[in-house]
C-alpha cells in the first residue's frame, strides 16, 4: 500500500493539486482579461463559440495579431479553465475526497461555464453591462478556486476548530470576513469605473464620477482594515505569511493604482495647471501601458483571493457557526 493511499480521502494530493492548477491558471486569464478592456479589444470577433467561423481551438492564434490576438488569447485561457475544472471534478471523485469538496468542485465547474456565458454573451449582444458583469465575476471565480486550494490543503485537513476560541481568535475570524467584503467591493468599484467611462448612454458619467469617488474611499478602508488584519493575524499565530504578502501587495497596489490613473485620465486639472499636460500619459490603449493598468486590477483579484484564504483559515480554527449560534457549541468538544 502506498503512502498516498494510506491518507484518509480528504488528504488525498490530487484534489488539492489541480485546485492550485485551476488557481494559477485564472489569475492570468483575469489579468488578460483587463488587457481585453484596456485595449479595447472585447469585440475584436463578432461570434462566439467560434472565432471569425472558426473554432476556437483551430483559430491560427499565434498568426494573428492586434486586438484579435488579445481577445483570442482570452478566450484560450477561459478554455484552459474549463478543462482544469472539469479534471478538478474528476479528481476529486477519484480520490474519494468529502461530499462537500465534490460539492465545491462541481461549483467551480459550474461557475467556469457560467463565467464564459457572460463572455459570449457581451460579443454576441455588443453589451458593455455584461462586460462589466463579466469583469466582476472573473475575480469572485479566481477566489472561489484560491478557497478550493485552501480546504483541501493538508494543513486545512490537520487543524480543528477549537472548543472553546478565544475572542482574539473570534475576532480574527470577522475581521478576515469584513476584509473580504471590503476588497471584493474596491475591486467591483473599480470594474465600475473602467466600464462607466467606456459607456455611452444616459447616467454614464454621473456613475463614473461615483463610482471614482467611492473607489478612492474605499481604497482608505480596505488598508486600514487590512492592515488590523495582519496585526491580529501575528497576535494569533492564525495566516502570519498571507498576511505579510497582503501587506507588501497593498503597496504594490497603491503605486498601481495612482499610475493607472494617470495612465488612463492623466493627471488632475488643478495639476496641469503648474506641470501642463505629460505627453506620456493618458494613453492606456498602447499596449505596454495596458499591461501596467491590468495589473492594477489583477493585483485586485490577488487581494481578494488572500483575504478568502485568511477568512477560511480563522473560520477552521473559530467555527463560523460560533460567530452567531454561540449557545449551540457543547463545550469542552474539539469539532472536526
Amino acid at each position: 500500500m502506498t503512502a498516498t493511499s494510506k491518507l484518509p480521502p480528504t488528504a488525498r494530493p490530487w484534489p488539492h493539486r489541480w485546485g492550485w492548477a485551476l488557481a494559477c491558471a485564472t489569475f492570468p486569464l483575469v489579468w488578460w482579461g483587463g488587457w481585453v478592456v484596456a485595449s479595447g479589444s472585447g469585440m475584436a470577433f463578432r461570434d462566439w463559440l467560434t472565432s471569425d467561423g472558426v473554432a476556437m481551438p483551430l483559430y491560427p492564434w499565434l498568426s494573428s495579431a492586434g486586438d484579435k490576438f488579445i481577445e483570442h488569447g482570452h478566450r484560450l485561457l477561459g478554455m484552459v479553465a474549463g478543462l482544469l475544472s472539469i479534471a478538478l471534478v474528476v479528481s476529486a471523485y477519484m480520490a474519494g475526497a468529502r461530499p462537500a469538496v465534490k460539492r465545491y468542485a462541481w461549483l467551480l465547474l459550474a461557475g467556469v461555464i457560467a463565467q464564459g456565458v457572460l463572455g459570449g454573451l457581451r460579443v454576441v449582444l455588443d453589451q458593455r453591462v455584461a462586460a462589466l458583469i463579466h469583469g466582476v465575476t472573473g475575480p469572485l471565480f479566481f477566489a472561489a478556486a484560491a478557497g478550493f486550494v485552501v480546504v483541501t490543503s493538508r494543513g486545512w485537513e490537520q487543524s480543528r476548530t477549537l472548543a472553546q476560541p478565544a475572542a482574539a481568535d473570534r475576532k480574527l475570524t470577522r475581521l478576515a470576513i469584513i476584509c473580504t467584503g471590503l476588497t471584493f467591493g474596491q475591486l467591483t468599484l473599480g470594474v465600475v469605473v473602467r466600464h462607466s467611462a467606456l459607456m455611452i448612454r444616459d447616467g454614464s458619467a454621473a456613475l463614473f464620477e461615483a463610482a471614482s469617488y467611492l473607489h478612492a474611499l474605499t481604497a482608505v478602508a480596505v488598508i486600514i482594515y487590512l492592515t488590523l488584519l495582519t496585526v491580529r493575524a501575528w497576535r494569533t499565530g492564525v495566516a502570519k505569511r498571507l498576511t505579510m504578502l497582503i501587506q507588501l501587495l497593498i503597496i504594490a497596489q497603491f503605486a498601481l493604482g495612482l499610475t493607472t490613473w494617470l495612465f488612463k485620465y492623466g493627471v488632475p486639472a488643478w495639476v496641469a495647471q503648474y506641470t501642463g499636460e505629460v505627453d506620456y500619459l493618458n494613453r492606456e490603449a498602447e499596449s505596454v501601458r495596458a499591461l501596467v493598468v491590468t495589473g492594477h486590477g489583477a493585483a485586485g483579484s490577488l487581494l481578494v483571493a488572500l483575504t478568502v484564504a485568511v477568512a477560511l483559515y480563522a473560520g477552521r480554527r473559530t467555527g463560523i457557526r460560533r460567530l452567531t449560534l454561540p449557545s449551540l457549541t457543547a463545550s469542552g468538544r474539539v469539532l472536526a
